[in-house]
């Protein structure tokens, strides 16, 4: 009993030195939850105010929300937890900084062990009821204006102990930083170092790795940082925020929060080692522990010789040799910096050459290791019995995805769970074409972005340079394209047998015609797309163009689009049946006006390629060559409109090729036309399909000089 009195009794001690810090914390935590519930509830009843909620039970769905944010998963709690935690760390331990005040602590007859006990848990008392008052009064206000529920309060369970594990994460981390250095100013740069370690050199590898790996890609697979809880924060709060089932933010933070009760572990049974053998003497020091000084000196200065090499290379337009210079320079005076910060002596700039060589052939391996893939990186390709499967995805192609609880998801997120092909040779065949054939040395160079599932259950993520117009490229392209398994990997409307649950609307159309399906037509709809789909391959997604798109929209006013094509005859026949297919040509009857506007980009291009002092007197140039012209005659407008494709048509694939660039066209719909255009539109945009500009409309849009 004697012991317990005395440890609490050493706590009331302790807070009464730490009064500043009580008052920073509870202020903080009453700004950042009750400040923040009064802004965001006040918000909300601002908006209702001005009619932006039409109902009472909408005006209400807000309020919870409001409240949510506020006191729930909030990105204005976590900074201040950060901070709070290296706060109270530092200060606590603060004593050890001064010899006599570490003399005087250790002449009272009381072990090391309750000493650290008594300032670790004071520390963590002062975050606790400082977060809980501010939690309290949180709640409190939003529960005045009606905005507490259930899920409110769920929600900020599971938020305070996401808090909390942060808390204890920035704390121990700031207590190994005191008990590994021996004034504020190195202390802060240790906390610092500890916290953004991971970060910074997982970014410098990425960034290394994107400037010399040409076959270096992100997609796929997680290129993070796996055990920074900092980067877990900024990561993952937007998507817990997003969340709307506290269930699905249990399992999602639940994981990340068991990490980071480990991590703190790790750092305080670190800190509570080096503060029993931290001796006397080291306050006032740099480093407590001698021994620390040159593996510390190593770990900084490369990472942060190769940052300081990056940015001369990127300076100095890609000099290599510059980039180099760099870095050994950036490793010299990032090592002269440390050695003058630990002794505090300019005159030991030049202190411990070895450790500083050992920084040097470090960083510049490194380099080299990058420059020439002495890993071999870039030449990369499993064995075809090595692999259980493959998932691919393009450039030119993008779509909307959702989950199964209809939130939107990546479409990498979708492919790579998604897709399996397991007709493995065009894949690593293109691979190889690629690795034998520079991009740069193909007609059309395109990315394929690969991930290679092997058997031993590692995951590996290429991208592949191919030429979209090599024929053997493109067959290889057709067989992928035409297996199932990419086919459903790429389409949601093929693996989702809810795809059509809530559609409130069908629209066709085929740029200027729009037209309503019954939402009753949905299931029919899919099923006609899907059975001519079986023709979808390379070349059509290539060189075809779309005739109409359908256009799903669903009760969260989401929309999902599907392309048709001229053969897609089950869709287009689905479509006559509604009475809602009309070609892609127009009719010459129906149209008004076509404008054709000719950028003369070939002559734009030749002024850009006129040397810096020529452009002083070339008097062509920056000038607009822009020529405009507009056709009214009815067999002019016939042979327009049978050379031009609705813009927003082109193929979704990215065929650059397939119209003429350089020219736009406006078509301009007679005002009495039964044609069912889009009446809200003046006019619609149109491409030439490539070589078919007719000739009358390059003779009428010539550019002839300036004629001013």
């Amino acid at each position: 009993m004697t012991s317990k009195n005395s440890f609490w009794a050493s706590c009331r001690e302790n807070h009464k030195r730490r009064i500043w810090v009580w008052i920073v914390a509870v202020l903080s935590q009453l700004l950042v939850y009750g400040g923040m519930t009064i802004v965001y509830l006040s918000r909300i009843k601002s908006f209702y105010e001005d009619g932006v909620y039409r109902t009472a039970q909408a005006f209400r769905e807000a309020m919870y929300q409001a409240a949510r944010d506020a006191i729930g998963f909030s990105d204005n709690v976590f900074p201040v937890t950060i901070i709070l935690g290296a706060i109270i760390g530092i200060q606590g331990f603060s004593y050890l900084y001064d010899r006599r005040k570490v003399d005087l602590y250790h002449s009272v007859p009381v072990t090391k062990g309750r000493r650290f006990a008594v300032v670790y848990v004071n520390g963590l008392m002062i975050w606790l009821l400082s977060n809980l008052l501010g939690l309290f009064v949180g709640m409190i206000i939003a529960g005045t204006q009606g905005a507490v529920n259930t899920a409110v309060i769920a929600d900020a369970g599971l938020a305070f102990l996401w808090n909390l594990f942060l808390f204890l994460v920035s704390y121990h981390v700031m207590i190994l930083s005191v008990m590994l250095t021996g004034n504020r100013f190195v202390t802060i740069g240790a906390y610092l170092v500890f916290g953004l370690f991971e970060i910074c050199t997982n970014a410098l590898h990425n960034a290394m790795s994107g400037a010399y790996y040409d076959t270096y890609i992100t997609t796929f697979v997680d290129s993070d940082p796996k055990f920074s809880p900092y980067y877990d924060c900024t990561a993952y709060i937007w998507r817990l925020k997003s969340l709307q089932e506290v269930g699905e933010k249990a399992r999602l933070a639940l994981p990340i929060m068991g990490k980071w009760v480990l991590i703190a572990a790790a750092f305080l049974a670190l800190a509570w080692i080096a503060y029993r053998k931290r001796a006397s003497e080291a306050a006032g020091k740099a480093i407590a522990f001698p021994w620390l000084k040159p593996f510390v000196k190593i770990a900084v200065t490369i990472p942060g010789a190769l940052v300081i090499g990056l940015v001369v290379y990127d300076s100095s337009n890609g000099n290599q040799t510059l980039m180099a210079l760099g870095i050994i320079v950036g490793v010299i005076l990032l090592c002269a910096a440390l050695e003058v910060i630990y002794a505090f002596d300019i005159r030991c700039i030049v202190k411990h050459l070895p450790s500083s060589g050992i920084a040097v052939f470090g960083a510049l391996a490194i380099f080299c290791t990058f420059k020439w893939d002495l890993t071999g990186y870039d030449s990369y390709i499993p064995a075809q019995n090595k692999v259980e499967s493959i998932a691919i995805s393009l450039d030119c192609y993008y779509d909307n995805y959702w989950d199964e609880n209809r939130n939107y998801i990546s479409s990498d997120e979708y492919i790579k769970k998604h897709m399996f092909l397991n007709d493995l040779e065009p894949v690593l065949a293109l691979a190889e074409m690629g690795r034998q054939t520079a991009s740069e040395d193909m007609k059309e160079s395109r990315s394929l972005y690969v991930l290679y599932r092997l058997k031993s259950g590692r995951e590996k993520a290429r991208r592949i340079a191919v030429d979209y117009h090599d024929p053997k490229a493109a067959a290889y392209l057709n067989e992928i394209f035409r297996t199932d398994e990419f086919k459903r990997g790429i389409y949601q409307v093929m693996t989702d047998e809810n795809y059509c649950d809530g559609v409130t609307k069908i629209t066709y159309s085929n740029g200027p015609a729009r037209i309503t399906v019954s939402p009753k037509e949905a299931e029919t709809l899919r099923a006609a797309w899907i059975k001519d789909m079986e023709q979808f391959d390379f070349t059509l997604a290539r060189d075809g163009m779309p005739c109409g798109e359908i256009t799903l929209e669903y009760a969260d006013y989401s929309q999902r689009q599907w392309y048709v094509y001229e053969t897609f005859a089950e869709t287009i026949a689905c479509l006559d049946r509604n009475e809602a297919f009309y070609p892609a040509k127009l009719n010459a009857e129906d149209v008004d006006y076509i404008t054709v506007t000719n950028y003369h980009n070939e002559l734009t291009q030749e002024d850009m390629e006129i040397g810096i002092e020529a452009r002083e007197t070339a008097q062509a140039y920056d000038v607009d060559y822009t020529v405009k012209e507009t056709f009214t005659d009815p067999a002019q407008i016939e042979d327009i409109l049978s050379a031009i494709h609705c813009t927003y048509l082109v193929s979704p694939w990215g065929n650059y090729d397939g119209t003429e660039n350089g020219y736009s066209v406006e078509v301009v719909f007679k005002k009495d036309s039964a044609y069912p255009y889009d009446r809200n539109a003046y006019y619609f945009n149109y491409e030439f399909i490539k070589g078919q500009v007719p000739e009358f409309v390059v003779e009428a849009t010539e550019y002839k000089g300036n004629t001013e």
